[in-house]
């Protein structure tokens, strides 16, 4: 049988797509990780206002004052921050979906392209079997 003469292509095409595969998941785990940090972080600034909101109830300095407010300030501007890594990681995660799906169009491609070099080898091989037969059986008659 006639070898698949585009194999090593189809060899590299999935291991790009083994990689895209990898690079997918990496962004997946960091975007997790981020969102995760980023909820801890807005649950820290919810509490930092409920406890603000009690010492004011209660009367508070102004020096405790100048300190929660500036806390809540950095607080608030970490979040920001996060929020802004979050999306970007989620775009990342979209270029490298979009980026997995063409590795695996691509490998798809030379798949089926082999499979219907298999199945016309195949047919080849019926055609000159047939032949074969055909020729024994001609044989045989004139013998």
């Amino acid at each position: 049988m006639a070898k698949f003469k585009l194999q090593t292509v189809l060899d590299y095409r999935v291991r790009l797509e083994g990689l895209a595969q990898q690079e997918h998941s990496a962004a997946l785990k960091k975007e997790s990780e981020l969102l995760l940090e980023l909820t801890a972080k807005r649950q820290e600034l919810a509490a930092l206002h409920v406890e603000f909101e009690a010492l004011q109830s209660k009367g508070i300095l102004p020096q405790e004052f100048i300190l929660y407010t500036k806390h809540i300030g950095h607080t608030v501007a970490a979040v920001a921050k996060l929020a802004k890594r979050c999306e970007a990681a989620r775009q990342e995660v979209a270029a490298r979906l979009q980026a997995l799906c063409q590795a695996s169009q691509d490998k798809k491609l030379l798949e089926k392209l082999k499979a219907k070099h298999l199945l016309d080898e195949q047919a080849r091989q019926r055609q000159q079997e047939a032949a074969m037969l055909d020729e024994i059986a001609v044989q045989r008659f004139r013998g």
